[in-house]
């Protein structure tokens, strides 16, 4: 039964480490918000979201630019011959072009009317600006509770490893005991012995639980963007508050603000727009073309530069493209219902994650109600033995067990407040909030 107890209380130090997948002046103690926003501050991955987010808006100005006229300066020189000539009198001899042909001219070319072609690019990229941007709120919001489970994580060690000290400070004053009632002659060596075994189970335990601590303080040191060197000192309670959960208002509201979703959601919107567009490519475009500089070449002086002109309409009618615009049509459908399909998945994964996370809430909170009662009636048996011990009614045996069993339901109130806090963190992540 003793080795039981024993065995549960380094498997919750197991536990809690475990629970947490990966995861700034630390002059002072840090509350879980300024852990937070260091996290979502220092991130290169949140860092590498937002050059992406540039990137796509610089490509929905691109699109703009459409709107605007292609001008340009263009300069020809050409040498030609030989150079044909044309005699038209005894004497009289022309030549037809000029050796040296020199041509600049400013050209302009603007689109008149293309059937909304470029209008739905332009609604293309900003549609995919706001999936880029969805991206960054994914980003942060994993890692903030990936921070938030961290620093969680990190109290309850400190907290454990105080009531292991705790433990091993009280086994230590009874070992005293034992040894005096030993010289008395009313103990053995034998019990000496077995608080001693006691005492060096409870600094394994406390070994153990102060490697997970180092651990998870380089974790967090990761997450936040610290040095190496930097001490990780923290601050924050476990403490039950009263909470009023409604299971539709939270699923509404999951529904509403899961990153996830509204990133689904917007990848729908961006394949509609690839749809718009990818339907217009054989569609007619019309042009205005102009260009005004100066040239060579006309008579009666072919080698003076004259200033000249062209102006144009440009009609431009696709009849065949292989069936080009038929195929792109149907793959932009086609990856539209894919978005669709991706939303009602997430929908339902949101929905499920809302249940759970409600249901270990409620769990928490009647394990919290019944970890107290047992750290009472523990802290009463200890009592109790160790007065029956001094009085020579028990053995060292059930001081001992009284000793590990408090420090047992003490660790099993920490786990139910810890995971009281790691419950509704959860929850906070299943319904979307915001904690950066």
């Amino acid at each position: 039964m003793i080795r039981l107890k024993q065995l549960t209380t380094l498997t919750f130090l197991v536990f809690v480490t475990s629970l947490v997948p990966f995861c700034a002046r630390a002059e002072d103690s840090l509350t879980v918000e300024q852990a937070v926003q260091m996290a979502v501050s220092n991130q290169p991955a949140v860092k590498q979201a937002e050059q992406q987010l540039r990137a796509s808006q610089a490509n929905v100005e691109v699109k703009k630019s459409y709107y605007y006229p292609d001008i340009s300066v263009l300069g020809l020189y050409s040498r030609l011959g030989p150079v044909e000539t044309i005699t038209v009198g005894p004497g009289e001899t022309f030549e037809l072009f000029p050796a040296n042909n020199y041509d600049a001219h400013l050209q302009l070319r603007q689109t008149v009317y293309d059937f909304g072609e470029r209008s739905a690019s332009v609604r293309a990229a900003e549609a995919e600006q706001k999936a880029v941007g969805d991206r960054i709120d994914l980003v942060k919001s994993s890692l903030a509770y990936q921070t938030v489970a961290v620093f969680n994580t990190i109290l309850i060690l400190h907290q454990s490893i105080a009531v292991i000290e705790d433990q091993i400070t009280a086994l230590n004053e009874h070992l005293d005991v034992t040894r005096k009632k030993v010289e008395a002659g009313t103990a053995t060596d034998f019990e000496v012995l077995t608080t001693q075994v006691r005492i060096a189970e409870a600094r394994d335990q406390l070994i153990d639980a102060k490697t997970s601590l180092d651990e998870q303080e380089i974790v967090f040191r990761r997450l936040a963007g610290m040095s190496p060197q930097q001490p990780v000192m923290l601050k924050g309670t476990f403490e039950r508050a009263t909470v009023t959960l409604t299971p539709d208002s939270l699923r509404r509201a999951a529904m509403e603000q899961r990153p996830e979703l509204i990133a689904a959601r917007d990848a729908v919107t961006a394949a509609e727009s690839r749809v718009r567009l990818t339907s217009l490519g054989f569609r007619p475009s019309l042009d205005v073309t102009f260009t005004s500089g100066f040239k060579n070449g006309y008579i009666p002086n072919l080698n003076r530069l004259k200033a000249n002109y062209t102006a144009g309409l440009e009609l431009q009618i696709p009849i065949f493209n292989g069936f080009q615009t038929r195929h792109r049509t149907s793959a932009a459908d086609a990856d539209v219902r894919v978005a669709q399909e991706h939303v009602a998945d997430i929908e339902r994964q949101v929905d499920a994650e809302v249940s759970r996370a409600t249901a270990a809430v409620n769990s928490s909170v009647d394990k919290i109600g019944n970890s107290e009662i047992q750290v009472r009636q523990a802290e009463r048996a200890v009592t109790l033995a160790q007065s029956q011990y001094d009085a020579g009614v028990v053995t060292n045996l059930d001081v001992l067990d009284a000793q590990t069993a408090l420090a047992q339901a003490r660790l099993v109130h920490l786990k139910a407040l810890y995971k009281y806090t790691m419950s509704l963190s959860q929850l906070d992540q299943a319904t979307g909030k915001r904690v950066w």
